[in-house]
């Protein structure tokens, strides 16, 4: 069991007999925020683990909603909390990972019951039966007063441990249906939503290149006098311009398909009170990366797509002729997909103009990434493609329809989906599912 750092323990208020010492609290919490029921939530520990430290230091007064927000989950004191409920969401959350816990066999081991009553953010810390001596079962008459009172304590004492069962036993039940029901697209992005800091967006950044000075002049010379346009061919002759005089322009244009599929997410977050940072690829360094949950939009011209898709099975590459394909860099007898592979890689046909009439997609959600971090990736062979996978990663029924389809057990693993779109006038229509892998 994993330890977790508990804040220092500051002042310590004065308990009553029958309350637990803050020592035995801060145990109990360790094991707590250390259990199953907890460790998949870091959001859950940190407002656990706040509010529990406040009630041990007797500052319940400052466990109020607007305060734990600023606190705990960053938000500035003047936000709108009537639209940003996260700290509300959060005290739910862990009531339900509470009763989880008190019902497995180290919650039901343990001596000290920590509560978080309906309708405050104050825990409440408790034995989890008396402590006091209650003695033998006395051989004085029954007919005496307190041998009478002495029968009532242990009634209700039995009640009470029984009422006690019967509703984390219901807590469970809830806690098991809500689990096998939750929704996809909250697991999907429960990582990113549970984590502090913004979700770093990087959107490939394509090199450009424009025609030197010389070209320029020469491009002016030519053209009609009354031709005004703003957007033209070079209409210098060929034979007048080589390579050299086309100079690279890095770091400054990004494709319109990266655009929308970066606006989508942004957007799908924003309604979710979650902050993105958006950052073209060539500008971030690994550092950047570390411990951070990232989304690569864009293939071949995103340098941390190219880098990090090393040791993953789908990986983006160029064929011999210089197309762009996605490559099963496995034995496709062993891919999981919705129909036997006939091949190992996916391409589209080339043309002069660059438009398609379809795309192949890869949308990866690695967990175990070199950075430390959850790396998420949305990436077209062409423009199209990459705005097919941010507008799939932004829809709840597209993405929850494909996950659904997907072997328990995919939101703890590292995913990678192939797909493929249709593309209709530019723009790209609902993507399917061609090949999945799960490790």
């Amino acid at each position: 069991m994993s330890n977790i750092e508990l804040p220092p323990s500051g002042a310590e208020p004065c308990l009553d007999s029958d309350s637990p010492r803050p020592e035995e609290v801060r145990r109990q919490l360790q094991s707590i925020l250390a259990s199953p029921a907890f460790q998949g939530s870091r959001r859950s520990q940190q407002f656990l683990r706040h509010v529990c430290e406040r009630s041990l230091r007797d500052e319940r007064g400052t466990l109020k909603e607007r305060i734990i927000a600023v606190e705990v989950f960053g938000r500035k004191a003047t936000s709108d909390l009537a639209a940003d409920t996260i700290v509300r969401v959060s005290a739910r959350e862990v009531r339900k990972r509470l009763a989880q816990y008190y019902v497995t066999s180290e919650g039901t081991a343990a001596e000290i019951r920590v509560d978080l009553p309906p309708g405050s953010y104050a825990p409440g810390f408790r034995y989890r039966s008396s402590r006091q001596d209650v003695g033998a079962p006395s051989l004085e008459p029954a007919s005496k007063p307190w041998m009478k009172r002495r029968r009532w304590h242990w009634v209700t004492a039995i009640c009470a441990c029984a009422l006690a069962g019967a509703l984390a036993w219901v807590s469970l039940a809830r806690w098991a249906g809500a689990s096998h029901s939750r929704d996809p697209f909250v697991m999907f992005w429960e990582p990113v939503l549970d984590a502090p800091e913004p979700l770093l967006v990087t959107i490939a950044s394509p090199t450009v290149y424009h025609p030197a000075p010389r070209v320029q002049k020469a491009e002016v010379a030519n053209r009609l006098p009354r031709d005004t346009s703003p957007q033209s061919t070079i209409l210098a002759p060929p034979f007048k311009v080589d390579g050299s005089e086309m100079i690279p322009v890095f770091n400054q244009y990004v494709g319109f398909g990266d655009m929308v599929a970066a606006n989508e997410v942004a957007s799908m977050l924003a309604r979710k009170s979650k902050r993105v940072s958006v950052r073209m690829s060539g500008s971030v360094q690994f550092a950047d990366l570390r411990q951070t949950q990232t989304l690569l939009i864009g293939a071949i011209t995103n340098r941390w797509t190219m880098e990090l898709q090393q040791s993953w099975r789908f990986q983006f590459g160029r064929a011999p002729a210089g197309k762009i394909v996605i490559v099963d860099t496995m034995d496709p007898s062993g891919a999981k997909s919705v129909a036997p592979l006939s091949r190992r890689e996916w391409s589209i046909p080339a043309t002069q103009d660059g438009a398609v009439q379809e795309d192949y997609i890869l949308v990866c959600r690695i967990r175990n990434s070199l950075t430390g971090g959850l790396t998420l990736v949305a990436a077209g062979l062409k423009q199209a493609g990459t705005e097919a996978g941010g507008r799939l990663l932004a829809d709840p029924v597209q993405l929850g329809a494909i996950l659904r389809k997907l072997p328990p057990g995919w939101e703890s693993k590292n995913l990678q989906v192939v797909l493929h779109a249709k593309v209709i006038s530019k723009a790209p229509g609902q993507p399917e599912t061609v090949a999945w892998h799960i490790w």
